[in-house]
């Protein structure tokens, strides 16, 4: 696994926009639409996941994968509660994210860790369905 690019500047309480990416296995961290991170766990609060149907699209249809979805939130360095449901993206299953446990799709999260290629999410931490 390459060495992650760390930050080079604090990001802390700053919107991002994080993805994992393919290439090298970490989580990129995007802010003002540049690249400015490759860590191996990021920690937001007030989650979004978003989707691009278009981009997904793109991928149903050359079987080539894309940065096409997204977890957006509140980059945090300070301690998240205990994350222990397990959130997952596939394009060929559905077009959004959704919780490994039961499939139910899942679109924001109080409380984020992105870590060793996963996304967890506190089940106290308020996911919204």
């Amino acid at each position: 696994m390459p060495a992650p690019r760390p930050l080079t500047i604090d990001l802390e309480g700053h919107q991002v926009k994080v993805y994992r990416n393919l290439k090298n296995g970490l989580f990129s961290v995007q802010y003002g639409g540049l690249v400015l991170a490759h860590l191996a766990t990021v920690q937001l609060r007030g989650v979004s996941f978003k989707v691009s149907e278009s981009g997904r699209q793109r991928v149903l249809t050359q079987r080539q994968k894309n940065v096409h979805a997204y977890a957006i939130g509140t980059f945090t360095t300070a301690a998240q509660p205990t994350a222990t449901e397990l959130i997952c993206y596939d394009p060929y299953h559905a077009g959004h994210f959704f919780r490994v446990q039961d499939h139910e799709p899942i679109h924001h999260a109080a409380a984020v860790v992105l870590s060793q290629g996963k996304a967890y999410a506190s089940a106290q931490s308020g996911l919204l369905f």
